[in-house]
């Protein structure tokens, strides 16, 4: 994009954020805002991720009050929290198409960021979970959808590369959280045998109401970022489409020969007809994504994808507190390791645009299905250990660039929040089956381990059936 195409649409912001910006510093697509100013956004939203470092806290503090509640109780915040964002997802792509990517995303951040907040007064398992996980999942799925649509709108064919950049923020902002998180409860570095004494338990609710203020800062900062193109942008960006490499000759694709819809205002959002022109991808709504068979396949995909790096994530703590290494080496493993989530985000975005999803894909699922049959040799080798951990959660996080990504280009992307909330609930699903295999008296939680390593190698053969708007041959993005 042209210098020109910043000025205008840094001007249009100003309409509606009441600020202009002195001049434009860089020639380039507005997309690459979008996609940094989503990753400012995840780094708030991913802190769901922080429950593996948390859980000790929180647990320990709710003790106080019911000395019975175990980790197996308050886990449920954490599984309550992707079912609610769930259920945020369609509730988030009705309101973006009204109101457009702004508001929405400042509305659900906000929701976020009150149920942090509100955590800080529970004192039951029940208010844990309705607070952090419910409040807190609803406005995460309200929000988290924005800014890669809104980056779709503006880079159409380098869908893989902003959803890695918006998604590798929610990875990050746990492993920055984490560390701000334990450095509030136990800046003594002590240990859980296997729950916390007061003095770092009653810490829990000043946690939770800093956190969740330094959460609304992150999460405001990047909404007001967030500008849809206009009908002049989404004419550039065609003419840039087709224009590329030197080649000054009309356009012969369909997809460029298509109307343009004109735009009123620069945050509503953008016209159906005018974004299918320029991404070339069927509009794809709710039915007829579920009348697709490839979305139940991904429905499946997810579930079985997410199930062992959601272990992982959930439980790292406790098993390596049982295995005798200090509350401050699990803190950074935890930290470290949700810096591979990030990796994996961005890395597995650009090989989706780069070799095509159904490849990449098949490498995450397959190489998870390894790493998790070594997860139980390890516990007891803090650096081995550390390694596995990270690799799980370098591919988990994989999956939540790659899905994203997929879905819009099956399905397209004007409903993608809706469809890609069907997908995710795979992911949902996920999380329930788990606390019952945890919770079962005939398996053990290494079985529980070895069962999602394979659940990850059926999905990648669930891969190879994947074809991209109804054809037989892989497509690169």
């Amino acid at each position: 994009m042209s210098v020109k195409v910043i000025e205008r649409v840094l001007n249009n912001s100003k309409c509606s954020s009441g600020s202009k910006p002195s001049s434009p510093i860089l020639s380039l697509n507005y997309g690459w805002v979008v996609a940094f100013a989503g990753f400012f956004m995840h780094l708030a939203l991913g802190t769901m991720y922080c429950w593996g470092t948390f859980t000790p806290y929180i647990t320990s503090y709710l003790r106080k009050f019911d000395p019975s509640i175990t980790y197996n109780d308050t886990i449920l915040a954490l599984l309550a929290a992707p079912a609610a964002q769930t259920i945020g997802f369609p509730i988030g792509g009705m309101i973006e198409q009204k109101l457009g990517p702004r508001i929405t995303s400042l509305l659900g951040s906000w929701i976020m960021c009150l149920g942090v907040f509100l955590s800080a007064f529970a004192t039951s398992v029940s208010s844990l979970v309705f607070f952090y996980g419910v409040i807190y999942g609803l406005g995460m799925g309200i929000a988290y959808m924005c800014p890669l649509k809104c980056g779709y709108r503006w880079m159409p064919k380098r869908k893989g590369i902003i959803s890695g950049i918006v998604v590798t923020g929610f990875g990050l902002g746990g492993a920055a959280f984490n560390i701000v998180g334990a450095t509030i409860c136990n800046p003594e570095n002590k240990t859980g045998t296997p729950y916390f004494e007061d003095d770092v338990a009653s810490r829990v609710p000043t946690m939770l109401m800093i956190l969740g203020g330094i959460y609304a800062v992150c999460t405001t900062l990047g909404a007001m970022v967030l500008v849809d193109p206009t009908e002049s942008d989404i004419r550039e960006l065609r003419l840039e489409a087709s224009y590329g490499c030197g080649q000054r000759e009309e356009p012969q694709d369909e997809e460029m020969q298509q109307p343009l819809k004109p735009k009123l205002h620069p945050s509503s959002p953008i016209d159906s007809s005018s974004l299918s022109s320029i991404s070339g991808k069927p509009k794809g709504g709710m039915y007829e994504t579920l009348m697709d068979p490839r979305a139940a396949l991904l429905f499946a995909m997810m579930g079985l994808t997410t199930s062992s790096g959601l272990l992982v994530v959930g439980t790292y703590k406790t098993v390596g507190t049982s295995s005798g290494v200090s509350d401050q080496v699990l803190t950074l493993v935890g930290s470290l390791s949700l810096c591979f989530n990030g990796l994996g985000r961005i890395l597995y975005g650009s090989l989706c645009d780069n070799i095509g999803f159904k490849t990449s894909l098949i490498i995450d699922f397959f190489s998870q299905f390894v790493i998790g049959l070594l997860f139980m040799m390890t516990t007891s080798m803090p650096v081995a250990f550390t390694v596995v951990v990270c690799l799980m959660v370098m591919n988990y996080g994989g999956n939540f660039s790659m899905y994203p990504t997929v879905t819009a280009e099956m399905f397209g992307t004007e409903s993608v929040a809706s469809n890609y909330g069907f997908v995710f609930a795979g992911f949902a699903t996920s999380s329930i089956l788990l606390k019952i295999c945890l919770s079962s008296e005939y398996l053990s939680y290494g079985a529980v381990v070895h069962g999602t390593a394979v659940a990850s190698a059926i999905a990648g053969v669930g891969a190879f059936f994947l074809t991209p708007n109804g054809n037989s041959g892989e497509k690169k993005f």
